[in-house]
Order: C-alpha cells, then sequence, then structure tokens
C-alpha cells in the first residue's frame, strides 16, 4: 500500500508552488489548521510535506519521532546546521550574532551575515573588513520589515543571526527525498545564477545535461552522509550549495521542494513530478531523460515587483516581460499587490538568453494602470 502524501500549506505565505502543482495520485493538500486539528484521523501510512517554511512549527508539534524532530530543528536553525556539518566542514567558521551587535562587529576577510532563520535571500549580506556595518545593518532591517508581511518570526528571524565565513564557488540546489529506508533520491539540480540587480536575487534557476553531470554524483554522496548523521526517512529536502571543485552546503530546508513553485518546474519541463516520486519512492531515470533532451535548458523564472514601483498607480506589463521569452512552458500569475512578485513560469531557454535575462530590471517592466 502507497502512503498518502499531505501537503501542508499556510494561510499566508509566498505563492507559487499550489498554483503549478501537477496533479498528483495520492497527495491531499491540507492547510496549516485543518492538519492540527484533524492530524490524528490522518490517514496511515502517511508522508507529510509542506509548501513553505512557515509551516514548520505547526509540524513540528505533531511528530513524535524525537530523532526526526531534532533533525529537522538542526536544519531549520542555521547555527545548529553548521554545528552539524562542522566535523565533514572544519575550515567553516561561523557565530551567533544578535542585531544590536552588527555595527560593532570585527570582520577580518570576506563573510555572510543572515538570519539564523530565513528564505527568499532576505537580509543575506556579504561583508568584509571595509564594509559599513551601520549601512549594512539599517538595510537589513528594512528588507525583514519589508518581507515580514509574508513571513513570520518562525521563518524569517528578526533578531538572531549567523556570521559565517564566504564560501567560493557558484550557487546550486537541490531537490531530494529520503525514502522509507533513508536513501536518498534526487528529482532535480538547478543553477542559481546571481543577476545584475541582487534585489532580484531568485530571479533564476536553470537545469541541463550538464549541470547533472558534474554535480549528481556528488550530491548523492553527500545526502549519504549527511543520513548517517540525521537517521531520517520520508522526508523531502530543498538544499543550497556552493561548487568550486567540491560541493559544499549553504543550507537546507526540510520537508519541502524548491520554494514559489521552483520545484515544480521539473514537471513543467521534463514532466517528472516530485511529489509522485515521493510517494513511490522512485527515482527518475536521469540518464534517459537528458539523453532526450541532451542541448536543452529549462529555467525557473521569478517576477518580481520593481524596486521603485507604485503598486497604486502601476501595474506589471506582462506582454512586455514575455516578449524576452523564447519559449513558455508554464506560466502563473499573482496579485502583485499582496506577494513580492508578479508571477512565475517556466522556460526553455538558449545560455546566451538567460544571460540577457539576468540584466533585467524589473522597474522597466511595470506601466502605468488604466
Amino acid at each position: 500500500m502507497k502512503d498518502t502524501l499531505y501537503l501542508v500549506y499556510p494561510d499566508s505565505a509566498e505563492a507559487g508552488t499550489l498554483e503549478t502543482l501537477p496533479e498528483t495520485e495520492g497527495l491531499i493538500r491540507m492547510s496549516e489548521g485543518s492538519f492540527l486539528e484533524d492530524y490524528d484521523n490522518l490517514t496511515k501510512p502517511h508522508k507529510i510535506s509542506t509548501t513553505s517554511e512557515a509551516t514548520l512549527e505547526s509540524i513540528l508539534k505533531r511528530i513524535t519521532d524525537e530523532e526526526t524532530r531534532r533533525a529537522i530543528l538542526s536544519m531549520k536553525d542555521k547555527h545548529l546546521f553548521r554545528a552539524l556539518l562542522q566535523e565533514d566542514y572544519p575550515s567553516m567558521a561561523f557565530t551567533e550574532v544578535n542585531f544590536e551587535d552588527i555595527r560593532t562587529l570585527q570582520i577580518s576577510g570576506k563573510k555572510v551575515l543572515k538570519p539564523i532563520k530565513g528564505c527568499f535571500g532576505t537580509a543575506v549580506k556579504i561583508i568584509d573588513e571595509d564594509s559599513d556595518l551601520a549601512l549594512v545593518a539599517e538595510e537589513m532591517k528594512s528588507e525583514i520589515g519589508v518581507n515580514s508581511s509574508v513571513f513570520s518570526e518562525s521563518v524569517l528571524s528578526q533578531s538572531e543571526f549567523i556570521l559565517e565565513d564566504f564560501i567560493e564557488g557558484e550557487e546550486y540546489a537541490v531537490d531530494m527525498f529520503y525514502d522509507s529506508e533513508g536513501h536518498p533520491h534526487i528529482v532535480n539540480i538547478y543553477y542559481h545564477p546571481l543577476p545584475k540587480h541582487t534585489d532580484y536575487l531568485h530571479m533564476i534557476y536553470y537545469t541541463n545535461r550538464r549541470i547533472f553531470k558534474m554535480l549528481y554524483d556528488d550530491a548523492i554522496a553527500f545526502f549519504t552522509r549527511l543520513n548517517n548523521k540525521l537517521k531520517v526517512k520520508n522526508i523531502a529536502l530543498h538544499s543550497e550549495f556552493k561548487y568550486d571543485r567540491n560541493l559544499v552546503p549553504i543550507e537546507i530546508n526540510a520537508m519541502r521542494f524548491g520554494g514559489m513553485g521552483l520545484g515544480n518546474m521539473v514537471y513543467h519541463s521534463l514532466k517528472v513530478n516530485p511529489y509522485e516520486r515521493f510517494i513511490n519512492e522512485q527515482s527518475p531515470n536521469w540518464n534517459a531523460i537528458w539523453k532526450a533532451h541532451p542541448e536543452s535548458n529549462f529555467v525557473f523564472f521569478i517576477a518580481y515587483n520593481g524596486t521603485r514601483i507604485d503598486k497604486g498607480l502601476q501595474q506589471p506589463d506582462f506582454n512586455r516581460l514575455e516578449s524576452a521569452f523564447t519559449k513558455i512552458l508554464n506560466k502563473t500569475s499573482f496579485d502583485y499587490r499582496t506577494q513580492l512578485a508578479f508571477g512565475v513560469y517556466t522556460l526553455e531557454e538558449s545560455e546566451a538568453n538567460i544571460k540577457r535575462l539576468l540584466e533585467i530590471d524589473f522597474n522597466d517592466y511595470f506601466k502605468p494602470i488604466g
């Protein structure tokens, strides 16, 4: 008998995952309130996943297995996560920092300062001994203030931060799950290039055959080693890495695939349903998949709100934005007045056009209302 997968979603969080979700046999969508109220009546056996970090606190209230609880907490809290991996990455220094101490930090070399709990790249700053730390603190406070309307304190820390060594290399992300025996299965690997305008940090993720060939074996090896420590089963993870000859983890987000619909782009591009794979405990046949698409690049694109727009006077110019794309495989639009973006797309693009898209300033893609 296959497990039922309950996909828990919060009342208020970032849009994208539910809106792009493929139809999946055995998957039941469940609001956070219903999950808390009806947990004891859920079909057994079952698995649990979520669309957003915002539900983790509620899910943890219902998980009775202490080993699983500890594992989730050690991934959710960035300081605990670094402590977990210190044996494998002993050269990486890190320390906790309170907000009021940021201005007086003594920095030597390149560092990353970010909330202990965070998402969507909120208040992540790269600093060194020449940084204006008073300005950095104000920028972080402002970003957290804006995004706290979407993310709660349990998702986005407002006063607790971690300072850690900067990890060199390009950034990648992996969506995967551990099956009922604790074995890892990868359902997508993405490259996350940095855009010209870092306010739109997560604008583009993309995948192709070359990326899989470069990272797949190293990623499987990492997740195998990780579970020698965590001992978890039946759990989905969205993980972020840097790669420069070696794969080094940045953070792991427990109980979900990529947010805002990133985890679903593999369905809209390659017809791989990550939730179906999680339910059935089956890895995709990546050799066959990439043999059929040897030169293709599949892109997840977040259409951000511009940083200087007036939501009362301006609206997104979809036609202008979409004229910059080569091939749209899926389009999902949001209410830009209540979200941090006005939509997400799955695209098929050339690498040359991906470079052009990374230059976009979304302030140029809004027009007067009416």
